[in-house]
């Protein structure tokens, strides 16, 4: 045997939606993404034609699982090591998110965070460049 019994609001249930405007907060959270992305492609229209180079490089070495490095980049990109890291130290500048790694008190690895290549393909960047 059942019995209904109303279940009060000082109870803590509520008749009301307990999302009452989901709306709103979809709302909020596109403006959000929105605001990113923005943020993303002024980062990214502020490279110099140079500098775009060296980052698509970096991204596409790493894609293939190469180590990249200032003289696996100078000797792609036909660049001095000097150059290579002048434009780097000009992309971190920009807060582009390139990492240094220095491997064995000598040797310093470039890449690309993962979050930002798991979440914008390298051809998503340069449309973004192009919008």
């Amino acid at each position: 045997h059942t019995q209904n019994t109303p279940i009060s609001p000082s109870e803590g249930y509520s008749l009301q939606d307990p999302n009452p405007n989901t709306f709103d907060e979809a709302e909020e959270a596109i403006t959000s993404l929105n605001a990113l992305k923005n943020q993303i492609k002024h980062k990214f229209k502020s490279l110099t034609p140079q500098e775009m180079i060296v980052f698509s490089t970096i991204y596409e070495f790493q894609d293939q699982n190469l180590q990249v490095t200032y003289k696996t980049l100078a000797t792609h990109l036909k660049l001095s090591e000097s150059s290579i890291r002048d434009y780097i130290n000009r992309l971190v500048r920009k807060e582009v998110p390139i990492l240094k790694e220095k491997v064995n008190n000598k040797l310093i690895l470039l890449s690309i965070s993962q979050n930002l290549c798991k979440n914008l393909s390298l051809s998503s960047i340069i449309a973004l460049r192009d919008l």
